[in-house]
């Protein structure tokens, strides 16, 4: 039996990336270029993936960059979402400092709840890794890596979300700015 991905990502119905592959029983695969979603100061655009159902997790490397100079319109997401409507969301909002703060939050029926915040702030235009882990127990985890400011040593922090339904897709949003996929791992079961 063969497993089909596609490893794209579709913005108003246009496929951004489109290598498709099919192999028995594929132990992971690695996006051959980078992806890029942007939008205009004040405006949105968003992404989704195709079905994720035998993917476990994701590895990204990210880069996040504001429309104008003082971030002010910008915010950033990524989400996965589940069979039943709910997300674990990762966000990135603009602070006063000019940087930007991550949070993980369940997004549902009922608004957002159990909402975590990282300490690690990227600056715009810094590339970060990002690893996206979850299990056949629907829980998602944020692995987020960077560079501690102080120490200049290499840090991760990392936080996760309990989904109530199995995993669907993976969801990108960029406002005010451009959100750069510079590297897609993918992981199956």
């Amino acid at each position: 039996m063969k497993r089909f991905l596609t490893a794209g990502l579709f913005v108003s119905g246009l496929i951004l990336a489109g290598s498709a592959f099919a192999a028995d029983k594929p132990t992971g695969y690695t996006s051959p270029a980078p992806l890029s979603l942007s939008a205009s100061a004040g405006e949105t655009n968003t992404a989704k993936s195709d079905p994720l159902t035998d993917v476990t997790r994701v590895d990204l490397v990210v880069r996040l960059k504001c429309a104008d100079d003082n971030c002010a319109t910008a915010a950033f997401g990524l989400s996965i979402d589940d069979e039943q409507g709910e997300a674990a969301a990762l966000t990135f909002t603009a602070t006063e400092d000019g940087k930007l703060q991550a949070r993980v939050t369940k997004v549902g029926g009922t608004g957002e709840e159990a909402v975590q915040a990282y300490k690690m702030s990227p600056k715009p235009g810094d590339s970060f890794d990002l690893r996206i882990h979850w299990s056949n127990g629907n829980r998602v985890t944020f692995d987020l890596y960077g560079r501690n400011p102080v120490t200049g040593l290499e840090t991760l922090e990392s936080h996760d979300i309990q989904l109530d339904a199995g995993i669907r897709q993976l969801s990108m949003r960029a406002s005010g700015g451009d959100l750069t996929l510079e590297k897609q791992s993918y992981s199956f079961r």
